[in-house]
């Protein structure tokens, strides 16, 4: 395990001046976002519903026919779904796109080392990042707090920023809420990159503020005060 560590971590050092895999971060950091404003929105829409049926059980019970528009409200979470997937879609289908084109072509070492036809090495490479960022996600999952364990990444920040609205935060700080003692060096700084890119987004969408040093805030108030010290 800790091999296999050391190895994503010299990947992800290597690629961290490629443009292609720069915009796949960005990408990735605007979906986590758009994964946290459709939590919020799936969250409120289960409590209406389980308002409505507190309501609905201090009446006395109906035949199927009447209690069939009750279960209409359903639907409303497929829609959102189907709405994301469509704006998501042209985005990474034109990051995939531009990951294609840029591929370098294999030298003749890495072909004789793979045997599968040339006109599949282009898909091939075009996964690579999916399953880097799978196996990342799998990693990070063994050293986050137990408050957090069923949370994506984006969540955790966004619910950690949420605890504490008035203060003025250090991306140390959200990543010692987020992660255990022993997270080992190298998960840290892959989990670092991430969690400044969910930041980063986030201010830019108006869910929290950015202040001096890279520190961020639910308060635009703590931020310009901060700023002034």
């Amino acid at each position: 395990m800790y091999c296999l560590l050391q190895f994503i971590f010299l990947v992800q050092n290597s690629q961290a001046s490629d443009p292609t895999i720069a915009k796949l971060l960005e990408v990735d950091a605007d979906l986590a976002v758009q994964e946290v404003e459709l939590t919020l929105q799936l969250q409120s829409i289960q409590e209406k519903r389980h308002s409505l049926k507190n309501v609905i059980s201090l009446f006395p019970p109906v035949d199927t026919a009447t209690r069939t528009p009750v279960t209409t409200p359903t639907p409303v979470v497929e829609d959102v779904a189907d709405i994301t997937e469509e704006a998501a879609n042209p985005k990474l289908d034109k990051v995939t796109t531009d990951t294609i084109e840029a591929a370098p072509q294999p030298s003749k070492r890495q072909g004789k080392k793979n045997l599968s036809p040339s006109n599949s090495k282009p898909s091939k490479k075009a996964v690579v990042p999916a399953q880097e960022t799978v196996k990342e996600a799998a990693i990070w999952q063994q050293y986050l707090q137990d408050e957090f364990v069923t949370d994506s990444l984006a969540v955790a920040v966004f619910e950690v920023m949420q605890q504490q609205p008035e203060r003025v935060l250090e991306i140390t700080a959200i990543l010692d809420a987020i992660f255990v003692v022993e997270t080992p060096k190298d998960v840290r700084s892959t989990a670092r990159e991430r969690v400044s890119n969910v930041l980063s987004v986030g201010a830019k969408k108006g869910k929290w503020y950015r202040g001096k040093l890279g520190k961020y805030s639910m308060s635009k108030a703590a931020v310009e005060d901060s700023a002034t010290r």
